[in-house]
């Protein structure tokens, strides 16, 4: 009996969601430095509670406005400049933060926390330590200091398989301030021959994509540094294709083609920085990778700019929160101090017409 028509040949919409069907996307948010400054810490403190235990600290406003834009993500990445779990708490000039900032942003959607950077040793070994510890405790995955060489060798770089697309992801630091690492303590800093080994390392694990997030570069400058676009080129050349930066506190000029992506600097995520200008303007960076599970072929989609700014205690909300741009701009009316949202508007509107961020053919 002569089979039909229909039952021995694809129908164009059977053959479409085949060709759809060769491609996985992975998506990857990143935001910015994650501060803990005096100010910031005192608002946290709940009324009437012991400021030595950290579930005295409420940070609900933390990542209240983008958890929706984390939650999408296939993976959400922030860089984390302070030592947890040592207290008495402190900002500025030497930083240790309660270990309810890490429960929080945990269960707003972070996945990754990048801790290769110059706060770190901030308590000593002890603090850094106790971060390690903290982190573990929590069951969130972290990258960039060890106890020792064995966990660096066993824990560098952080690797992911999402999706079938395999990220292998570094971070490094510039320095720790002047602070001597306590042997037999470990922190990724900026060696071009660790970078090259690392690298390396990553491309026999088989990653499809190699990711590196940098602690480098001035604080409070727009255009990156000759040491960052030095660097930037060693890892481009070394086969990382999507570079994003942290530590200048501001955000600074970027490049992107389906080739490479390379963001000098996201800016702060949350501070109690004001000034200079641009402090409290950030990026929100959301990278999507494609793959072709055929050919393996991986190109990097344009990446998603979420402009944010950061709101101190009852500007916007009764606490430090971070707010997108986009949802507030054209409506003073609900922002609670009109003096800010000018300032918001003004430097949002700077920066663009700089024009530092370029689509490469």
């Amino acid at each position: 009996m002569e089979q039909s028509k229909e039952s021995t040949t694809e129908t164009k919409s059977q053959r479409c969601r085949r060709f759809i069907n060769i491609y996985d996307t992975v998506s990857i948010t990143f935001i910015g430095d994650v501060m803990q400054h005096g100010k910031q810490l005192r608002d946290a403190l709940i009324q009437g509670e012991d400021p030595s235990l950290p579930e005295s600290y409420d940070y609900s406003y933390m990542f209240k406005y983008i958890e929706e834009t984390l939650g999408k993500a296939d993976l959400a990445v922030a860089n984390m400049e302070f030592p947890l779990g040592t207290p008495p708490y402190g900002g500025y000039p030497l930083f240790s933060a309660p270990e309810s900032v890490l429960w929080q942003a945990q269960k707003s959607g972070i996945d990754l926390f990048l801790l290769a950077n110059n706060h770190l040793l901030d308590k000593g070994k002890r603090g850094f330590l106790n971060t390690i510890g903290t982190y573990e405790k929590a069951g969130a995955r972290y990258i960039g200091i060890y106890r020792n060489l064995e966990e660096e060798q066993k824990l560098n770089p952080v690797f992911y398989n999402i999706k079938g697309i395999r990220l292998a992801i570094l971070n490094f630091s510039y320095g720790t301030n002047g602070f001597p690492l306590p042997p037999p303590c470990r922190m990724n800093l900026m060696d071009t021959i660790h970078i090259k080994e690392t690298v390396s390392k990553a491309k026999r694990m088989g990653a499809d994509i190699i990711i590196c997030t940098p602690h480098w570069g001035e604080e409070y400058m727009l255009k990156p540094s000759y040491r960052q676009r030095e660097i930037a080129r060693l890892l481009q050349r070394e086969g990382v294709r999507v570079i994003i930066g942290s530590h200048p506190h501001v955000p600074q000029s970027a490049e992107y083609s389906s080739e490479n992506i390379l963001f000098y600097s996201l800016g702060n995520y949350i501070s109690n920085q004001t000034t200079p200008d641009f402090t409290q303007l950030e990026m929100m960076i959301t990278v999507r990778i494609r793959k072709n599970s055929i050919t393996g072929e991986t190109v990097l989609l344009e990446p998603d700019i979420e402009w944010l700014w950061c709101f101190k205690k009852d500007e916007f909300a009764p606490h430090y929160t971070v707010v997108p741009v986009r949802e507030i701009i054209g409506k003073r009316e609900m922002v609670k101090n009109g003096y800010q949202y000018d300032r918001m508007v003004r430097t949002y509107n700077d920066f663009l017409n700089r024009g530092l961020i370029k689509r490469l053919k």
